[in-house]
């Protein structure tokens, strides 16, 4: 992104209209300046991956960026309940542009309605992430020596890619676990729930209570 000059978020057009610009720019025929020659290789390498969906997918899911998820949480009530938002919110939405599906929820603050709260976790525990892991396969195809020798490091490629990824989705899918179990809204919710029920459990024991009283009575 940074040899083409373009965002990471940047279209395929936005792509290939750099692409095209700087390959102008450095062409050997048009640029014999020191380094020219060296910057249009760069820049035909770069558009080598990203100008290819799939390569670009595949650099955009092993490329450097802050891919830390907590996997265990202290609450500290001193800090308040934003703390809880705080640790978790950043990780979110971090993992959220690898979502097959969009728009992804927010996971929201300690006012969000319990209704938004509860969608965000169903979609959250149900997340399908499009990240591929094809660039961490150990094996490099072009130095087979025979058609056999290729399909069967095809087929190692794919066992370790398959791998990586169930090891990736399971990672999520506890840091999803650990958010759910501490979120305060959720907390407060299912104490609610228990209050309720306690009470409904009250209502119904004191009204047999009377009645039976009545039944005496009478």
């Amino acid at each position: 992104y940074e040899v083409l000059g373009v965002a990471r978020d940047a279209s395929q057009a936005e792509i290939k209209k750099a692409y095209r610009k700087l390959s102008l720019q450095y062409h050997p025929d048009k640029n014999r300046a020191e380094g020219a020659k060296e910057k249009f290789v760069e820049v035909a390498g770069a558009y080598e991956i990203l100008g290819d969906e799939r390569k670009r997918r595949q650099f955009d899911s092993v490329d450097y960026f802050d891919d830390h998820l907590p996997s265990a949480y202290r609450p500290r009530p001193e800090k308040g309940p934003s703390y809880f938002f705080r640790v978790f919110a950043g990780a979110f939405k971090r993992q959220a542009k690898f979502s097959e599906a969009t728009p992804v929820p927010l996971l929201g603050d300690e006012d969000t309605p319990y209704a938004d709260v509860a969608q965000f976790y169903r979609f959250w525990q149900g997340f399908r992430s499009w990240r591929d892991f094809g660039l961490l396969a150990e094996h490099d195809l072009g130095q087979a020596e025979d058609r056999e020798e290729r399909r069967w490091m095809q087929r190692q490629n794919k066992n370790i890619v398959a791998r990586i990824k169930k090891d990736e989705m399971q990672r999520i899918g506890q840091f999803v676990a650990l958010a759910y179990e501490f979120d305060p809204r959720v907390k407060a919710h299912k104490e609610g729930q228990a209050r309720k029920k306690a009470e409904a459990k009250e209502e119904k024991e004191r009204a047999a209570r009377e009645e039976e009283e009545a039944k005496r009575a009478a």
